[in-house]
């Protein structure tokens, strides 16, 4: 198990890098997950793992504004009888500053902000019309947190759909812009290498990272 665990970090850090020339092509979408405060800055899953990405994701957003890329931003945003919060403490209340976007993407802005009540925010009427939108978009690339969770899930069912309707659509997962937390019970390292190897299987690009014309 260790041995195979340590071939895939290997294969992880031997990924190509994504030129960012190839997403100008007008069918192109961005999808951020939640890079909110809930995750990032304060609450019970708040982690300075989760954090380190945000740079990478304000690179990502930075280049889908300034292309005319489309953008959608999940926000984890819960009432305080969410079911969810049967599995999970409660996080992200809606009307708190747990449940608001990053600070710095606001600034950036140029996004669709989508609030969900699951973790999985493909389910979300808000993205359903954003993929309804967006009808000429053969690639999405998806960043943010939780890698093994909200992440995992979206790409996955993005996938999943994309197969069913016979649709050609590449996901895509720059490692570099994806995170996840640590606790007692969630090792980070284990989580987070699972879940990108559940995502290479699956048939979703992984690249190391996103590499800019400047």
């Amino acid at each position: 198990m260790n041995q195979a665990l340590n071939n895939w970090k290997n294969t992880l850090e031997a990924l190509p890098s994504l030129p960012v020339s190839v997403l100008r092509d007008g069918k192109t979408a961005l999808v951020i997950v939640d890079m909110i405060n809930g995750f990032l800055t304060e609450g019970p899953f708040a982690s300075p793992r989760s954090a380190s990405v945000l740079p990478a994701v304000e690179k990502l957003l930075c280049f889908a504004k300034e292309n005319a890329i489309p953008a959608a931003a999940f926000a984890d945003c819960h009432k305080p009888d969410s079911i969810e919060f049967q599995a999970f403490p409660p996080h992200c209340l809606a009307g708190t500053s747990e449940s608001e976007i990053a600070p710095s993407l606001c600034e950036i802005g140029g996004f669709t902000r989508i609030e969900k009540n699951s973790t999985n925010g493909f389910l979300t009427e808000g993205f359903q019309e954003f993929l309804a939108a967006n009808p000429d978009c053969e690639r999405f690339v998806v960043c943010g947190v939780c890698t093994d969770i909200c992440v995992m899930q979206f790409a996955l069912a993005l996938k999943c759909y994309a197969n069913q309707q016979n649709r050609p659509l590449e996901v895509i997962v720059p490692v570099n812009a994806v995170e996840t937390y640590d606790a007692p019970a969630h090792n980070a390292d284990l989580m987070q290498t699972m879940a990108l190897q559940m995502l290479a299987n699956a048939g979703i690009t992984l690249v190391r990272e996103a590499e800019y014309d400047d």
